[in-house]
């Protein structure tokens, strides 16, 4: 039965494009709203403090009423990590994979905000029908099972989002690519594409997980003493080839980190993860092994073991730490903006004593496709329009000229921002208005309530330290009854600078004295005129600008 005529669609990322991570797109067809993805992103370096970013739902909330589903595409953080806060301002129905669905409800669980229980677990298979669109999925090869792609069919063609995604010949049970499937959506019509562009920039394809699995069990066969595994917690398959090289080579595995203990735990419930029901062992029982019969597998908050391999090189981890002997083998491959932390990490790891070995330069390590592998997918669906997603903006650009370089016009290309919208309307595609789209930002149990001020604030205590000004007056008698008392945080060390306190003081007591013989006294008037000119002596002194507090007691 044909889909009833669509008089305009729109396309529009609310995350997952200028970033790696916090993929969230929206499909709108006439009244109807489906969201695809609602993942997070790690913070950077600048984002002092920030435990993860998610995006800004306004859009969504503001549009609630027309949202009839949100689809999630495979189970990493990237794609179901924003879930629960979604849910707490949207209640749309969610559907996913086994463990997709699995993986969400356990991070909706956690949450505790929040109560819902409306998910629905689809497979390859699925049609779900709505008004004037129908959803259907292909399974793809990433680097965790149930894995899938998105095809939001309409009258006008399909909307075909890719998710992340690889091509891999030799893909083992449930991670392999229905290219059929593929095929068959390209042959009935794809009107515009989103596709994973993370690997844009790299040519040729991504290595074989069998190539992987070999490098594996190689670096096990040749390892003495205990074997510290540090992976991504979510990364399923990497966790499989762990445990299969070292029940090969008659290792017992301790888990070591909670996320990664629920993320064993829900994988093998779901025969997603395969092991001897003898292989993991309680971290309690690792001493009655010897060191050559055990495997740690690590990871930290969130799923990052980089962190986490520090705290054990300087003696700090609850659990586990390095000494001379062990062998760290980190299986991940960090972002560029950790790739700092990584080299200072393994230097650490040497000075503990440890051998580390990583994964070798001839293989290309990831789960996302690269050059060759994006073209193919894009050969076989031939979009009519092309939207690359999933990547900073250098590599939207390479994925774009991929576009170019297998016959899609440079006019049916659409590289945009965060809350552009690309809308279809009477037979063609163009860029049209923009919804409000941005950052929200998650500070411990804090979801949007640390905003650029606050930023601020930590970037200049990270620089220059604080400063804080102690003083006790009276008013009525119109006179300092005690201090000023200095106090300095990461600005100088008191002690050395006891001639440089001593101005500051008479500084501020002539600011006090002068104010408070002002007819017109104002407090607030008090403590800028502390910080302005006080911060104007200081920097002529040190050239350092310090955070500067005031507090002023009145008696």
């Amino acid at each position: 039965m044909p889909l009833k005529k669509a008089k305009q669609i729109k396309i529009i990322p609310l995350g997952g494009v200028d970033e790696s991570g916090k993929n969230m797109y929206v499909v709108e067809v006439d009244d109807e709203i489906f969201v695809l993805d609602a993942g997070l992103m790690f913070p950077e370096d600048e984002l002092l403090g920030i435990d993860v970013v998610i995006p800004d739902f306004k859009y969504l909330e503001e549009n609630k009423d027309r949202v009839k589903a949100i689809i999630l595409s495979h189970g990493h953080e990237d794609a179901i990590g924003a879930l629960p806060y979604l849910l707490q301002k949207v209640k749309a129905p969610v559907y996913g994979t086994e463990l997709t669905i699995a993986l969400a409800k356990n991070s909706v669980k956690e949450y505790r905000k929040v109560r819902f229980k409306n998910f629905h677990v689809i497979d390859e298979k699925s049609v779900i029908k709505f008004n004037k669109v129908n959803i259907q999925f292909f399974r793809t090869t990433h680097t965790i099972p149930d894995s899938v792609g998105i095809v939001v069919a309409t009258s006008e063609g399909s909307i075909v989002y890719s998710g992340d995604f690889k091509f891999d010949q030799s893909a083992k049970e449930g991670y392999e690519t229905s290219l059929s499937a593929i095929a068959d959506i390209g042959e009935s019509g794809v009107l515009a594409l989103l596709s994973d562009s993370s690997e844009a920039e790299h040519p040729g394809t991504t290595s074989s997980d069998s190539e992987i699995e070999a490098e594996v069990r190689h670096a096990f066969r040749t390892a003495e003493g205990r074997i510290i595994v540090a992976c991504v917690a979510s990364n399923v398959i990497r966790l499989q080839q762990v445990l299969d090289a070292s029940a090969a080579t008659k290792r017992k595995v301790v888990i070591v980190g909670k996320e990664l203990e629920r993320v064993v735990e829900i994988t093998s419930s779901l025969d997603k993860l395969k092991m001897e029901d003898d292989l993991i062992i309680p971290f309690k029982e690792m001493k009655k092994y010897p060191d050559d019969e055990i495997t740690i597998i690590e990871t930290g908050n969130l799923g990052e073991p980089i962190q986490s391999l520090q705290l054990m090189t300087k003696g700090n981890h609850p659990k586990v730490n390095i000494k001379a002997g062990d062998t760290v083998y980190i299986t991940t491959t960090p972002s560029p903006s950790l790739e700092t932390m990584m080299a200072k990490t393994i230097d650490m790891l040497y000075r503990a004593g440890a051998r580390v070995l990583t994964m070798s330069r001839d293989l290309f390590v990831s789960g996302h496709a690269s050059q060759d592998d994006l073209k193919l997918l894009l050969n076989l669906l031939k979009p009519t329009y092309f939207v690359p997603v999933h990547g900073e903006y250098r590599m939207l650009i390479a994925h774009a000229k991929l576009a170019h370089s297998v016959g899609i016009p440079k006019s049916n290309v659409f590289v945009v921002g965060k809350g552009e919208v690309v809308e279809y309307k009477a037979g063609r595609m163009s860029v049209g208005n923009r919804v409000y789209a941005g950052n929200t930002l998650i500070d411990g149990l804090g979801v949007g309530d640390v905003g650029n001020i606050v930023l601020r604030d930590r970037k200049l205590l990270s620089e220059d330290g604080i400063f804080i000004v102690v003083v006790t007056l009276s008013r009525r008698s119109k006179k300092i009854i005690s201090g000023p008392e200095m106090i300095s945080r990461g600005f100088v060390y008191v002690r050395e600078s006891e001639r440089l306190i001593e101005d500051s003081q008479k500084l501020v007591s002539k600011i006090v004295d002068k104010n408070l013989q002002d007819s017109e006294f104002e407090w607030s008037k008090l403590k800028q005129d502390i910080r302005d000119q006080l911060n104007r002596f200081l920097f002529e002194q040190t050239k350092r600008r310090p955070m500067i507090l005031p507090i002023i007691m009145e008696v």
